[in-house]
């Protein structure tokens, strides 16, 4: 037995096998974020910029989330290592701080103009790698596997 059979051998009838590692669900999952990202890394290292940091500064520039709380979670980072990223960001002069209106004890995070453009100028530079993915693999297979990955994603988290 190998691969798919095994696994499906092991989820009949009472032997408690895992598939290969490189088979197995979790492998599969980091090659495809390493393929996706690969390329994309090479853009972030022009400006010194980290996958965190990447991902912070891209929930700030997409205004989904303006505080630490809010970016940790969009940006799927643990709080301690927003707060992390968010004094590295802010010691770079890529983003600023400013004091919520409505509540003054918040602290409110907005990209500064160097920030934005850094965050522009890598679009710029990743939209044609992200068409290349499309082109390859197909923009509806892409869909497909977004939603699928959403749905594995969402039904895990439920079953905690």
């Amino acid at each position: 037995m190998t691969g798919r059979n095994e696994a499906a051998e092991a989820s009949k009838g009472g032997v408690h096998r895992l598939p290969p590692f490189a088979q197995s669900l979790g492998a599969v999952l980091i090659d495809a974020k390493e393929s996706v990202i690969a390329p994309l890394r090479l853009t972030l290292r022009d400006y010194n910029i980290t996958e965190p940091q990447w991902r912070v500064m891209r929930v700030i520039n997409d205004g989904a989330a303006t505080d630490a709380t809010g970016i940790a979670e969009v940006s799927l980072l643990r709080a301690p290592s927003v707060t992390r990223i968010l004094r590295e960001l802010e010691a770079r002069k890529l983003i600023v701080r400013e004091t919520d209106a409505q509540d003054r004890r918040r602290s409110l995070v907005v990209l500064s103009p160097q920030g934005r453009e850094i965050v522009e100028t890598s679009l710029r530079k990743m939209i044609p790698i992200l068409r290349q993915y499309a082109d390859r693999f197909g923009q509806d297979r892409l869909d497909r596997l977004a939603e699928e990955l959403r749905a594995l994603s969402a039904a895990l988290k439920g079953a905690e």
